[in-house]
């Protein structure tokens, strides 16, 4: 009897790993890891252009504009908010922090004065929705107006270029044939992947996503918090704006021009939800992946930019919809 169950029962050494596996395989993060693999395998087959240094070297640096923005969007979506005024306050950290250049004021505080700017947009957007207690959605709107105006108003529509060449080698320098900014960015998810899942301030978040009335009653700075989480995505938005001039050698009002739902859907895609509480960097890192793999297949195989549109917008629907459906069972169990 002893031997027979033994037999049919699987032993505790093999459960565990197993259910480890079952658990790994059932993450999101893993089956967006597995699906931009088969992307990748496929756009390889498909086009001998694909794993080309050119090309991938292409892929990696338009992802670091959006890996900075959906970094950002990450923090605010785990707090229960949004931030649609990310792709502006690039536009406008762009135009300002290149004006200034041109000007002869010297490249550190250049890249100082746009940075503060930045923050400056972010923390007006904390202030709205942390201390005043308007809805992230409107504050966050009207600031995507104000900054795309005034980098209208600054550059009445022109490029701003004769940029100095020691600025040009932030964004065009490479090390081992990879740009610089690749390795800052990558820097920068691993840090905040580490804070946002170890630090104290950063984990609350999502006990502030989740029930924000009862963090407050657990003494939990919910207000501070949430304004913080604004301001690091405003200041994400700035470096995103320093890389892009840098390596394009030129600012625009226009740079940044739609990229709050690139960095939405990201995070959405990533396991972030629009009603808080749950995202993660790595997950975000994924989204934006898949998402440039499919963007870069659409080019490399001359497909319409209209249907990339569409595939891409299909995508964070499907997101969307996979997320209601999880929370909705979450809420009957």
């Amino acid at each position: 009897m002893t031997q027979s169950t033994q037999a049919g029962t699987p032993s505790p050494a093999v459960l565990p790993g197993n259910a480890r596996l079952g658990r790994l395989f059932k993450s999101r993060t893993t089956m967006l890891a597995l699906l931009a693999l088969v992307l990748a395998i496929a756009l390889s087959i498909l086009s001998p252009q694909f794993l080309t240094q050119t090309n991938l070297t292409s892929i990696a640096t338009v992802m670091i504009y959006d890996l900075l923005l959906a970094t950002g969007m990450t923090l605010v979506l785990v707090l229960g908010g949004i931030d649609l005024s990310v792709g502006s306050i690039l536009g406008l950290t762009a135009v300002v922090t290149t004006m200034l250049l041109q000007d002869g004021v010297a490249i550190p505080l250049a890249i100082l004065a746009g940075l503060s700017l930045a923050a400056v947009c972010g923390a007006i957007n904390g202030i709205g929705v942390a201390y005043l207690k308007i809805a992230p959605f409107v504050v966050t709107l009207g600031m995507m107006s104000i900054a795309r105006g005034i980098a209208t108003v600054l550059t009445s529509g022109y490029f701003v270029s004769g940029l100095p060449e020691a600025y040009l080698t932030i964004g065009q320098g490479t090390f081992l044939r990879v740009p610089y900014p690749v390795y800052f960015v990558l820097a920068t998810l691993l840090i905040m992947h580490f804070l946002l899942r170890n630090w104290r301030p950063l984990y609350q978040s999502y006990y502030i996503g989740n029930n924000p009335a009862a963090a407050r009653l657990s003494g939990i700075r919910v207000a501070r918090i949430t304004f913080f989480g604004f301001v690091i995505s405003g200041l994400m938005a700035g470096i995103a704006a320093i890389f892009m001039t840098s390596r394009l050698a030129m600012g625009f009002f226009q740079f940044g021009l739609g990229s709050e739902l690139t960095a939405i859907a990201a995070a959405v895609i990533g396991g972030a939800s629009m009603t808080g509480g749950t995202g993660n960097i790595l997950g975000t890192f994924f989204g934006v992946l898949l998402l440039a793999l499919i963007n870069n297949g659409f080019v490399l195989l001359q497909g319409s930019p209209n249907w990339q549109n569409v595939v891409s917008g299909a995508i964070l629907v499907t997101a969307l919809i996979v997320d209601a459906y999880r929370r909705r069972k979450e809420e009957r169990e």
